[in-house]
């Protein structure tokens, strides 16, 4: 990525406040490390993913947060995500960005557990492609989770990503992972088709 196209990427999310129907996308705030830190330590919420960004004590998970979560680390960007009531109940981000052929992978992670199954993450994921493809104008835009993350798998499908087949991830103990896709040229296709 160009210094100028990280510059200008940094600066549009820092400002950011994405609105979908039920939730909102803000830029992290240290005021949020509390709640991400108890998340990342939770088993049932990282029970998919063995490779868990996970800081035993706060006193070493706060650099961590601020600079890669508040300050931006100019690689992965990170959004908090509210419901209607303004309550954090999960992170998204946007990562491994390649600007020569216009893709960006996607990861979710959805913290507050008496949110989940309520069609959340569903609603962030279209939130934030969006914005990927109608402003930073991306072509690609996919996601990896395990094959066994069902409610992960539901949230893509809802935000019409396609699974495109079982990949393996270095990453994971040997399990199955899947590989989900959505394209600018199929977002405009769905979204003339329910406007």
């Amino acid at each position: 990525m160009t210094e100028t196209r990280r510059s200008d990427v940094s600066r549009q999310s820092q400002e950011l406040l994405l609105r979908g129907e039920r939730v909102f996308l803000r830029h992290p705030r240290i005021a949020d490390a509390t709640n991400v830190f108890n998340w990342e330590g939770d088993d049932e919420v990282w029970r998919y993913d063995p490779h868990r960004p996970y800081s035993r004590i706060m006193a070493e998970f706060l650099p961590i947060f601020e600079r890669n979560y508040v300050r931006g680390n100019g690689r992965q960007y990170w959004f908090i995500i509210e419901d209607e009531q303004r309550k954090p109940i999960g992170t998204i981000t946007y990562f491994n960005i390649d600007t020569r052929i216009s893709h960006v992978e996607v990861g979710l992670g959805f913290g507050e557990k008496s949110s989940w199954g309520k069609g959340y993450g569903a609603e962030a994921i279209r939130t934030l492609v969006h914005y990927l493809f109608m402003t930073l104008n991306f072509n690609r835009i996919y996601a990896e989770t395990a094959l066994a993350n069902q409610p992960a798998r539901r949230a893509f499908a809802r935000a019409n990503f396609i699974e495109v087949g079982q990949i393996y991830d270095p990453r994971s103990s040997g399990d199955p992972w899947v590989l989900l896709e959505i394209w600018r040229r199929n977002y405009y296709d769905f979204s003339n088709s329910h406007a």
